[in-house]
């Protein structure tokens, strides 16, 4: 029997657009498979691509595709396609497990703390000006950290948190249990709760109709004074005026960005001369082909066999 495709893989990036290639034909040599890193590349395998694998592509491109039937996320966030989607449930939509994304984000987020508790930011001031003054220095173990978000990636952040010895608060829109945080906060009645019982926020959701400019004024107002919010989620959920003020006012101490509204961030924003704020070119969790492509194969064989896939996303939800 003939597999399923053609498939055809979209990729912003092409270095890793090469590796994604080279590893999906290499598992599926008797399957089509084209490449694209452009709208005008991907132009001549619209008409005929059964599964699209991608990051990155225009979303209108799927109105294009009239014989697609999959289509699978690279990256974790599926928001940027909902915003516009119009194929309704005859395209299967999947992402990637945030699993699989996960550790390089656990390490991004303890990097922004630790640059923050042992006052790195001062001893490249010191360093700038050739002074030698002794400082003292904090601990993770000395902070509370709230996870917003208990997902795959938020909750093994708050793991790892919890493993050097933090105290970790945790916030979801739903009751269920969570073993991993010290207290849980759940519902939108909560938020403030948990926002006032942090060192440190860590926004870890998906953007949604209902979690999109969910940390705004009334919210941030409620933060300990000189927090430090940390954003690996999506740029959306944070009212990013809001977040100025709350910084101006010295509420929020610090906010390290690896996601923003609009990217990329426009020259003439704001945040840029910020020194209270340090911005990350969406890094944080990056797409590394051979840690992904697995993913992708195990939903490729069940979608071959007619089997439920992983990682479905339910439209209606958005998530």
């Amino acid at each position: 029997m003939p597999r399923p495709g053609p498939i055809l893989i979209y990729s912003i990036y092409q270095s890793d657009l090469v590796r994604f290639q080279r590893l999906l034909a290499g598992a599926l040599p008797d399957v089509a498979i084209a490449c694209a890193s452009t709208p005008e590349e991907a132009a001549s395998h619209l008409d005929d691509a059964v599964i699209l694998y991608g990051w990155g592509f225009p979303s209108d491109m799927l109105e294009q595709m009239p014989k697609l039937r999959w289509l699978q996320k690279m990256g974790a966030g599926v928001d940027d396609i909902l915003q516009h989607w119009r194929c309704g449930r005859q395209v299967l939509l999947t992402r990637t497990d945030g699993a699989l994304i996960a550790p390089r984000m656990v390490e991004y987020v303890l990097g922004a703390i630790l640059d923050k508790s042992m006052r790195f930011d001062t001893a490249r001031r010191q360093q700038d000006r050739r002074h030698w003054n002794y400082f003292e220095v904090g601990t993770i173990r000395g902070l509370t950290v709230g996870v917003a978000g208990l997902g795959a990636i938020g909750s093994m952040i708050a793991k790892a948190l919890r493993a050097l010895g933090a105290r970790v608060v945790g916030w979801r829109r739903s009751p269920k249990h969570c073993a991993l945080v010290d207290e849980l906060f759940c519902g939108r009645d909560a938020l403030a709760h948990f926002v006032a019982a942090c060192d440190v926020i860590v926004l870890a959701l998906p953007l949604t109709d209902e979690t999109r400019k969910l940390f705004a004024g009334d919210l941030l107002s409620r933060c300990r004074p000189g927090a430090h919010v940390i954003n690996v989620g999506r740029g959306g959920l944070i009212d990013e005026s809001a977040l100025a003020d709350a910084i101006r006012k010295r509420v929020v101490g610090h906010a390290t960005l690896d996601v923003l509204a609009t990217e990329p961030l426009p020259p003439d924003h704001p945040f840029w001369d910020n020194p209270h704020i340090t911005i990350t070119p969406h890094v944080c969790g990056p797409l590394v082909p051979e840690d992904v492509v697995p993913h992708f194969l195990a939903n490729y064989e069940a979608f071959a066999s007619g089997r439920p896939l992983m990682n479905i996303i339910d439209i209606a939800r958005q998530y």
